[in-house]
């Protein structure tokens, strides 16, 4: 991998490729540094995320600060990940407070990003494909605005993008693919469940990238199995302790029964909603147990009410995809106590949300392009069936959740690929004019 690398920067491609990468990253230090200047203060994601990091930097553990007793209320992931950072600047000469450090672990997760949607694109399609799919992450406003906070979004989309690129990554021409880079697969894949479960669904698109290269089931299997062996093998140390403190199996999190029942209620608006009302149980009852009781709960609540169900998944999807501004409310609650200029604010605002829709609508219309060829293309077909089915999980897991337009957040790198082919597809159809291209 390394002498490849060091071949593709001195060619013209490799180039323009670290040209894009450098300005998101100036763009993003720049932003974060400005933005991210104090811990968070009020109680929320930000808050307890930054709060847990503290403690397990500090040897204190995962303590609940309501209840005084484990929780494992958030995945371990991100705290994990962040309290790491924070021992490094407790214990090194690191200048910089936790903001500040925050601040450099987001910039470096975004920068690696646009990295990883150029890899992935240009796999899927082409170098043109590649760079214009890399602009348009280093310029999206809502990736940009996510490095000035404490949320593990940031954090998620570079461990979900690094997982798809080591499969996407493959010469799918040599066949099957090799332990290594399907224990590769695993670690990352873990790690980024471990940030988020909405990842594990890139095993099933593993799964149907090995289908469509015409390798047979017995080899699905194999694949699917050697990459479970790290997967599962990162979750032990976590599902233990869950196991120790609360005699309960609990591989991620007790937040999903939260999560399933705050908006199934009659008449909700399919939002976020505090989980005292009479469709979800006590809400003072333990995390563990209110879990389990919370996710029957919400199955109930389904099994009974289909119709306020269907009427409710709409909501939760305009919900999840009607702005992209959330990341600019969540910098102004992130502790630095800034307020941007009015006009500022309504332009960053507007071209969040603009930007944000331009890019779904352009990957919509491009849908085709990246969906051709699955099962007739044993070369790009693997590497476009994974994406495809990753992009079509973080679309559907959240609006099995509740409406949150944070949700989406995972889907803008993929958004950038779908446009950027998009716009590709355009200038060969219409104009005739193509950027210098290498095959994937």
């Amino acid at each position: 991998m390394l002498p490849r690398l060091n071949t593709f920067r001195r060619t013209a491609e490799g180039r323009s490729v670290l040209t894009v990468v450098a300005i998101g990253f100036v763009i993003r230090l720049g932003w974060a540094m400005w933005a991210m200047r104090a811990a968070p203060t009020i109680l929320g994601d930000q808050y307890s995320y930054w709060y847990y990091a503290s403690e397990i930097a500090h040897g204190r553990g995962y303590i609940s600060y309501t209840t005084g007793t484990a929780t494992a209320y958030y995945p371990i992931g991100f705290p994990a990940l962040l309290g790491l950072v924070y021992w490094f600047g407790f214990h090194t000469p690191l200048p910089g407070n936790d903001a500040q450090l925050t601040a450099v672990m987001n910039v470096a997760f975004s920068t690696v990003s646009i990295a990883l949607v150029y890899l992935i694109a240009r796999r899927c399609f082409s170098h043109r494909v590649g760079l214009l799919a890399a602009w348009i992450t280093a310029l999206y406003p809502g990736l940009i605005l996510g490095t000035a906070t404490f949320h593990l979004e940031t954090a998620f989309i570079c461990t979900l993008l690094a997982a798809v690129a080591i499969v996407v990554d493959h010469s799918w021409t040599t066949g099957a693919l090799s332990r290594r880079r399907l224990i590769w697969f695993g670690v990352a894949l873990a790690i980024s469940a471990l940030i988020r479960p909405f990842s594990l669904p890139i095993l099933l698109g593993l799964a149907v990238a090995v289908w469509c290269s015409g390798l047979g089931w017995r080899s699905v299997v194999h694949h699917v199995a050697w990459v479970l062996v790290p997967l599962v093998l990162l979750l032990i140390p976590w599902t233990v302790r869950n196991e120790a403190r609360f005699h309960h199996v609990i591989p991620f999190s007790t937040n999903l029964g939260d999560g399933l029942c705050m908006s199934r209620f009659p008449g909700s608006n399919g939002g976020f909603s505090w989980t005292d009302h009479a469709w979800c149980v006590d809400p003072n009852m333990p995390d563990a147990e209110r879990n389990g009781a919370n996710t029957r709960m919400a199955v109930t609540f389904v099994l009974h009410h289909p119709g306020e169900e269907l009427r409710q998944i709409p909501k939760r999807l305009g919900l999840m995809m009607g702005n992209d501004r959330d990341m600019l409310l969540a910098f102004e609650e992130n502790g630095s106590n800034l307020r941007m200029v009015s006009p500022a604010r309504t332009a960053v605002k507007y071209t969040a949300d603009w930007y944000f829709h331009l890019s779904w609508l352009l990957t919509l219309a491009g849908a085709g392009l990246l969906f051709r060829g699955w099962r007739h293309d044993r070369v790009l077909g693997p590497r476009r069936a994974i994406v495809g089915v990753t992009m079509l999980s973080l679309f559907i897991i959240p609006i099995e959740l509740w409406g949150n337009p944070r949700f989406h957040m995972p889907l803008l790198p993929f958004f950038a690929i779908g446009a950027a082919a998009t716009i590709s597809w355009l200038f060969d159809r219409y104009w005739g004019r193509r950027f210098p291209q290498r095959s994937p």
